[in-house]
C-alpha cells in the first residue's frame, strides 16, 4: 500500500513538473548563446523621400551569408535578426506590401540561419522609425504587418524559428503596448498556432518593465528584455542615446578608485550626471547580479521562460580588455541564472572582434564560454 502511495505521489510530482516546463521552457533552453545580425533593420540608410524603403540592397544583405556561417562556427545556437519590414509596406489603409526584394531578403536571412542549424528569431524592427513616420506603429498597421509575416513563414519549423513581436516598444503607455500586443498574438495564433513568440515589454524592452508586467495568457510565450548594464560603460561615445554619453570615453570596467568623469559643461542631462554618480556600484558583479536575479525570480513566480535578447558594449572607446571583463561578467551571470541570450551584435559597432579583424578576441571567446561553464 505505500509503495503504491509513493508511487502516485512521484507520479503526480513528475506530471507537475512537466507542466511547468512548457514547450516554450524547453526551446528557451535550446536558444543558449546567441547573436544578433543587424543590417534589415537599418532603416536610416534609406531614402527619406522614399521614406526609408529602399535602405537594404541585395549586394550588402548577400554578404551576411558568410556571416550565419561564422556564427554557427563560432558556437553561438541562435541568431536574432532584426528587421524592418515596416519600411517594405505602405501606411495607410488598405496596406500593401511596395518592396518585395525586401521581403526576399528577409526570406534569405531566414534560410541561412536553417542552413546553419541555428535557431531563428524573427525580430520586427524599429517599425515606429523612432516616431519620424505619422502612422508607422499604428496598432492596426502593426497587425497586418503580422498577418504577413505569420503567413510569410508559418510552414517553418517551429522549433526553429521564433517570431518576436516588436523590439524595443517605447512612447507608448504600458497598457497601450498590452492591448496592441494581444492583438498582434491573436492574430499570429490564427496563422501559426505552433511557433513560440517572444515578447518584451514597454520602455524600450526594459528589464523594469518586465517585472512589474504579468504574462500574457498564452503560454507558448518567451518573454524579453534588453541589459546594458552599467549604461556608462556600454554606450560610452554613443552619438545615438543620451545627451554627454558621445563625450564619454576610457570608462573602466569595472570601476576603479582611479577613475574620474564629468559630464560635459553643456550637458544638463541628469541621467548622464547620474549614471557618473553611481557607477561605483553600478559596475560591480554583485549589484549586476542582484539586478539580473529579479527577472529570473519573476519567471519564475510566473513560470515563464526568459531571454535577453540584447547585451553587448560599444567599440568606440572602451578598450578591448574592460570590454572582455563585462561581457565575462554578464555571461558568467547568464550562465548561474540560465537565461538565455543574444550578443549586440556580430559585425557592427557592438562586435566581439579583434581590432581591424572579424574574428573574435580571445577574451571575448573565454567570455562567451564562460556561459556554459556555470552549469
Amino acid at each position: 500500500m505505500k509503495k503504491s502511495f509513493f508511487l502516485i505521489l512521484i507520479l503526480f510530482v513528475c506530471a507537475q513538473f512537466s507542466a511547468a516546463r512548457t514547450i516554450a521552457h524547453k526551446r528557451a533552453e535550446r536558444m543558449s548563446v546567441g547573436m544578433n545580425i543587424s543590417y534589415l533593420d537599418n532603416w536610416w540608410n534609406g531614402t527619406k523621400a522614399k521614406i526609408y524603403g529602399d535602405f537594404a540592397k541585395t549586394s550588402e544583405a548577400a554578404k551576411r551569408e558568410k556571416m550565419f556561417a561564422d556564427i554557427a562556427r563560432a558556437g553561438f545556437k541562435t541568431v536574432r535578426i532584426p528587421i524592418n519590414f515596416g519600411a517594405w509596406a505602405n501606411y495607410e489603409k488598405p496596406y500593401k506590401w511596395e518592396n518585395q526584394e525586401g521581403l526576399k531578403l528577409a526570406d534569405s536571412f531566414v534560410k541561412w540561419a536553417s542552413d546553419n542549424k541555428l535557431n531563428a528569431i524573427i525580430d520586427l524592427h524599429h517599425v515606429e522609425f523612432d516616431g519620424s513616420v505619422k502612422g508607422a506603429a499604428a496598432t492596426e498597421r502593426v497587425v497586418w504587418l503580422w498577418r504577413e509575416i505569420a503567413e510569410r513563414y508559418k510552414n517553418t519549423d517551429p522549433e526553429k524559428v521564433f517570431f518576436e513581436l516588436r523590439n524595443e516598444p517605447h512612447d507608448i503607455k504600458a497598457d497601450e503596448w498590452r492591448r496592441q500586443a494581444e492583438e498582434i498574438i491573436k492574430a499570429i495564433r490564427k496563422i501559426a498556432p505552433n511557433h513560440t513568440l517572444i515578447v518584451g515589454f514597454h520602455d524600450w524592452n526594459s528589464r523594469q518593465a518586465l517585472i512589474e508586467s504579468e504574462p500574457f495568457k498564452d503560454s507558448n510565450i518567451i518573454y524579453t528584455f534588453h541589459y546594458y548594464d552599467p549604461f556608462l560603460f556600454t554606450h560610452q561615445g554613443a552619438t545615438w542615446s543620451n545627451k554627454g554619453l558621445a563625450e564619454m570615453k576610457n570608462i573602466p570596467f569595472p570601476w576603479k578608485e582611479t577613475f574620474s568623469a564629468k559630464a560635459p559643461q553643456n550637458v544638463d542631462d541628469t541621467c548622464v550626471v547620474g549614471l557618473i554618480n553611481t557607477y561605483e556600484k553600478d559596475s560591480q558583479e554583485a549589484k549586476m547580479s542582484a539586478d539580473l536575479k529579479t527577472a529570473k525570480d519573476w519567471s519564475e513566480k510566473h513560470k515563464v521562460p526568459v531571454f535577453i535578447g540584447e547585451f553587448g558594449s560599444f567599440t568606440r572607446y572602451a578598450a578591448e580588455a574592460d570590454r572582455c571583463r563585462h561581457a565575462e561578467t554578464v555571461y558568467k551571470i547568464f550562465g548561474k541564472l540560465k537565461i538565455p541570450n543574444a550578443w549586440w551584435e556580430w559585425d557592427g559597432g557592438f562586435n566581439m572582434f579583434k581590432k581591424g579583424a572579424t574574428e573574435i578576441a580571445d577574451c571575448m571567446r573565454k567570455a562567451v564560454d564562460s556561459f556554459e561553464a556555470q552549469k
